[in-house]
């Protein structure tokens, strides 16, 4: 009597590879982070399909071959550092980067929260989370629903059959939320008197149980025809420069 076979482990490996891909739904003008690069396969894999990849893994020796294998497979649109994610997304974003999607990719322990926040402070339309631990996965989207985001799809991967141990991908996208003001004249004088930025916050999150940042109050209220307080945190030098909000997206969790 013939037994098929069992796939082989690194099938189910692409299997997980062609799922990163189909969440992340690039169109090729788009830029990737793939945090927890490792040695950048998955970096490889979106790179046929972004503009941009930059791959981040806190080892260095895994950065070394994710630059080799860049090389060797010419994939030029690729970017690889060795550094802490939850510190070094920050300074990308203030240096200009906005991501389209981050991958995250990390190990049975998870993410850290400074990850975590880092990833949803940088406002990407998708986060696609690999998870080969249910718990840690668990844990980490519970902090990144806190930060705005919910949870669309779920792939789960038998990657190790007769065992416990499950593979996941999971498609994580920012909430929209629309809220709506109806004020009449007197309110808004009161809004534009007594309602703080800080007021504001804590109204959104105590209602709607999400974090908004100061530029997207600002956009509202210059929408609204309020009228916007004056940054007493500006620069004292002349001339600073000051980043403009990308089009359709706030900043998140930095200052």
């Amino acid at each position: 009597m013939s037994v098929a076979r069992k796939p082989k482990r690194n099938v189910k490996r692409l299997r997980v590879y062609e799922k990163v891909l189909a969440y992340a739904n690039l169109k090729g003008g788009e830029t990737v982070i793939d945090a927890y690069c490792s040695t950048g396969t998955i970096s490889l894999c979106l790179a046929k399909k972004a503009k941009r990849v930059i791959g981040i893994e806190i080892v260095k020796p895994a950065i070394e071959d994710a630059k080799k294998n860049a090389k060797m497979n010419h994939m030029e649109n690729t970017e690889f550092y060795a550094a802490d994610a939850g510190k070094l997304m920050p300074q990308l974003y203030r240096k200009g980067l906005v991501p389209d999607v981050i991958v995250m990719d990390p190990v049975r322990a998870g993410c850290s929260e400074e990850v975590l926040k880092a990833a949803a402070g940088m406002n990407p339309k998708r986060i696609v989370y690999v998870s080969c631990n249910p718990a840690t996965f668990a844990r980490d989207a519970k902090i990144l629903k806190s930060e705005g985001y919910e949870i669309k799809k779920v792939q789960p991967v038998d990657m190790f059959p007769q065992t416990m141990h499950v593979e996941t991908v999971a498609l994580l996208c920012r909430k929209d939320i629309e809220v709506k003001l109806e004020l009449d004249e007197e309110d808004v004088t009161k809004a534009e008197s007594k309602g703080t930025y800080e007021n504001i916050k804590e109204y959104i999150l105590g209602k709607y149980g999400f974090k908004v940042s100061t530029l997207y109050i600002a956009q509202i209220k210059r929408k609204c025809g309020l009228e916007l307080g004056e940054n007493y945190n500006k620069s004292k030098k002349d001339n600073s420069k000051v980043s403009e909000c990308p089009k359709r997206r706030g900043y998140h969790g930095y200052t």
